[in-house]
């Protein structure tokens, strides 16, 4: 758990470093690219992004090299060159995967993905198992990835890159418009991962916690996973399309997805960690429902954002995200040190709570997004109802082998009921 912990810090600091990176040019690029020439666009994005991550690259390869002299960085030179070189390419990886997004290309993206998981997943069993790297190799896995998604992605980038299609005046008005992502999507980083820094300050036992709490939450962030995946294409969707019936459609159903498949985690939990992970995380598990709850949250959020794109109310969006890095700031402060890494996720629900509620109280006057509420709120009564006899379950018989099947049976149960539900409601709506 304790070198688990150091991974997941690891990854903290380099979500946030991306944030710093990216400056909010992926917004940029996805406002302008349909209002302008594409050329222009992608080539003042991507030369931009070269030219300013280069420079913030130096200065932070400055400041590490005096905490190195000083000590304070417990790793050597080679491996923070190569954590800073991860930044930077995952800066261009990421344009290059908003291109593919922009034009439609999801089976490229998708190669990328499942590649990335292979090679991650590989490299990981070589460096720790067979070559005994522990820590180290976790490391040397993440940066190794990173060179690697971006040398895929130069087929998409190279040919588009034209030094004359750079436009001055196109980057300050994509500057101007990206600025006030910058603040919300660290905001967000924050809301995400400063937990951890958080357990590992005020929990009893510190950074093991945080690698108990951090497995767990992988589990529980299995929703987050769908919600990003669907803002991948429903970013671009609605910069092109502005339907209110149609996004009535889409909201009403994907919140109803994710009530069901949030069920279906809370339901098989014990099972997944039983036979996925080692028996020092079970403690942990606890945590899983209250995570997938709070992405449910997210997901409603995601779903109101498109009048903060064709409203151009993007200044507000540092308020909304910063209010919710309030919320789960000052929750974590209160509850971790009388409930450990289970306070750290109450703070998280709270936090997704608050600002879903935030941007739809904004969204009355901006630009009002209604859903099926009678059908989404039979859903979660059900819901509910079934995680009350999880409850009862484990409560009775435990956390053991015996009881999975039990956790099967209740599984099968809720689908044979929300399915029939599910589907009435995509014929209704």
């Amino acid at each position: 758990p304790y070198e688990a912990g150091i991974v997941f810090i690891i990854y903290t600091i380099l979500a946030f470093g991306n944030t710093i990176y990216s400056r909010g040019m992926d917004a940029a690029l996805f406002k302008f690219y349909n209002q302008n020439q594409p050329i222009s666009v992608i080539n003042t994005s991507i030369l931009y992004s070269i030219r300013y991550g280069t420079i913030l690259s130096i200065v932070i390869f400055i400041v590490i090299q005096v905490l190195l002299i000083l000590d304070l960085i417990p790793f050597s030179t080679i491996i923070v060159m190569g954590l800073i070189s991860v930044l930077f390419f995952d800066m261009i990886s990421s344009r290059g995967l908003g291109l593919l997004r922009l034009e439609g290309k999801p089976f490229y993206y998708l190669f990328i993905a499942i590649s990335n998981v292979c090679l991650s997943v590989g490299l990981n069993v070589y460096f720790i198992e067979y070559q005994t790297m522990g820590l180290e190799g976790a490391i040397w896995s993440i940066i190794i990835v990173s060179w690697t998604q971006s040398a895929m992605l130069l087929p998409i980038l190279l040919p588009k890159i034209k030094i004359n299609a750079f436009d001055k005046n196109l980057l300050i008005k994509m500057q101007n418009f990206s600025l006030p992502f910058l603040p919300a999507a660290i905001f967000l980083i924050l809301i995400e991962l400063s937990d951890r820094w958080m357990i590992a300050w005020l929990s009893s036992n510190g950074t093991a916690d945080v690698g108990i709490y951090s497995t767990a939450y992988k589990f529980g962030s299995l929703i987050m996973l769908c919600v990003k995946g669907f803002n991948l294409n429903w970013q671009p969707y609605y910069l092109k399309k502005n339907t209110d019936h149609t996004f009535y459609r889409i909201g009403s159903l994907f919140l109803a997805v994710l009530i069901i498949l949030s069920t279906l985690i809370t339901v098989l939990w014990p099972v997944l960690f039983y036979q996925i992970i080692g028996e020092r995380f079970w403690s942990g598990g606890n945590i899983i429902p209250i995570i997938a709850i709070s992405y449910i949250f997210y997901g409603l959020f995601i779903l109101q954002m498109p009048s903060l794109y064709l409203k151009s109310k993007e200044r507000w969006a540092p308020k909304i995200w910063g209010s919710g890095f309030i919320i789960n700031s000052s929750f974590n402060l209160i509850l971790i040190p009388f409930y450990g890494y289970y306070g750290a996720a109450i703070a998280t629900l709270l936090a997704y709570f608050g600002m879903a509620a935030f941007i739809i109280y904004k969204n009355y006057t901006w630009m009002p997004m209604t859903y099926n509420l009678k059908y989404i709120g039979l859903l979660t009564i059900i819901s509910m109802t079934t995680w009350l006899i999880v409850q009862q379950v484990i409560g009775k018989v435990g956390f053991n082998y015996d009881s999975f099947i039990q956790y099967y049976i209740l599984a099968i149960i809720y689908l044979l009921i929300s399915a029939p539900i599910m589907w009435v409601l995509y014929k209704k709506t």
